[in-house]
């Protein structure tokens, strides 16, 4: 088990929805307006098909069927956030939980040229294991997407070292459980460490602790890495909770 996985299944992974704000209807809400916004339905075609890489706990698999997919596949490596997400998905048919590893490949998930929307969000790219797999991905997504189809991508660009107490940030905290975290500067990454305080029900707080490394992607580099896989690539936007998000397209013919 990679260490990414090692920590969502160890902690990350029980505290995941409530550590995104909690109010699970609400955070789809957003992800559908934000996906909305980027008029991903525009590159739509029958028999529409979405591809959620790192799908969480569902918020963007729910979002994209309610966008009108016909198939949502959500892909995560974490049997505790599949196991959310399935509950959380029983009025939407269309959403579909696979367990793998986004290093494998995704030609075992889906057919070449047969998926018109993919969606890598949250903090997905930079917990994969070093710019290789991140390149493999991106060829992966385009060989999976049909002609016109859409890719659309958020992460948080951490090049810009942080130092000092600047380093420490308090994630959420309500009457029951607090989590903060620290970063650690490794050069090429970023190693996170995660604390989360939770209150028992006699009153007691137990304390957990795990930590993973995320890669230092620059936007400039994910988007030229775009250019290089054959995407064509709209401008950066901002989204919610401080990430970027970078939208491509599969183009409807091949270059000459």
């Amino acid at each position: 088990m990679s260490e990414v996985a090692t920590h969502y299944e160890s902690l990350l992974a029980r505290h995941y929805t409530w550590m995104l704000g909690g109010d699970f209807d609400e955070l789809v809400a957003e992800q559908r307006q934000l996906l909305d916004s980027l008029d991903i339905r525009a590159f739509g075609k029958p028999n529409r098909t979405a591809l959620d890489l790192g799908c969480g706990s569902g918020i963007q698999s729910i979002a994209l069927a309610q966008l009108g997919h016909d198939t949502v596949v959500g892909v995560d490596v974490s049997p505790t956030l599949l196991a959310e997400m399935t509950a959380r998905t029983t009025a939407y048919p269309a959403v579909r939980p696979v367990h793998a590893d986004l290093c494998s490949g995704l030609d075992s998930i889906v057919a070449p040229q047969s998926v018109t929307t993919v969606v890598c969000m949250g903090d997905t790219l930079p917990h994969l294991p070093d710019t290789t797999a991140v390149r493999r991905l991106v060829e992966d997504v385009f060989d999976a997407l049909v002609p016109g189809g859409a890719f659309v991508l958020t992460f948080r660009d951490l090049t810009t070292p942080l130092s000092g107490l600047d380093r420490f940030i308090q994630v959420r905290t309500d009457p029951e459980r607090i989590m903060t975290c620290f970063l650690e500067d490794e050069g090429d990454a970023v190693r996170v460490h995660d604390l989360v305080h939770t209150r028992d029900a006699d009153g007691t707080w137990q304390f957990d602790k795990s930590s993973y490394r995320k890669l230092r992607l620059p936007t400039t580099w994910v988007r030229d890495l775009l250019h290089e896989a054959g995407f064509v690539v709209a401008p950066p936007v901002s989204g919610p909770r401080g990430l970027r998000v970078v939208t491509a397209r599969r183009p409807e013919h091949a270059s000459s």
